[in-house]
């Protein structure tokens, strides 16, 4: 058996691979958590790019709650997990936006274009058997609107 025992900066025979005898850095603790968050800010930027809601939301409170751990007893958060923290915040904040849009536009629907009020009207009554305006009737009252 060739056993070659390894000294701390990863050389064989006590030897340093690096010239000059350059340490290699410690690893920092949760320096795997730091790239996860910042992972998860880019693909959560890129999904609301495609307008894919719900993954921006998810990805997005995993990705801050990630950039916070990662930080552990330290003072300072790590570049990776700064950046993935702003990524996740942003499309998280735009994804809230977009849904409140969407919700505001949906109450308001007939007043804004009755035209597309009537289009969809005719969908719904096509596809749900009832029709956009007493969907809506029923969702005020459910709600006590006005």
């Amino acid at each position: 058996m060739d056993y070659q025992p390894q000294n701390q900066q990863g050389g064989q025979n006590g030897y340093n691979p690096y010239p000059y005898g350059v340490p290699i850095p410690p690893r920092q603790k949760g320096e795997g958590m730091a790239t996860a968050a910042m992972v998860l800010g880019i693909i959560s930027l890129i999904g609301l790019a495609l307008l894919q809601l719900y993954l921006p939301l998810l990805l997005g409170g995993v990705g801050i709650i990630l950039a916070i751990l990662s930080r552990g007893s330290a003072k300072k958060v790590a570049g990776r997990a700064k950046a993935g923290m702003i990524c996740c915040i942003i499309s998280l904040c735009v994804s809230i936006v977009f849904f409140a849009l969407s919700f505001w536009f949906l109450l308001s629907l007939p007043k804004l274009s009755p035209g597309l009020a009537e289009e969809v009207n005719k969908i719904y009554e096509e596809q749900y058997g009832v029709s956009y305006e007493e969907m809506m009737k029923e969702f005020y009252d459910m709600w006590n609107i006005e």
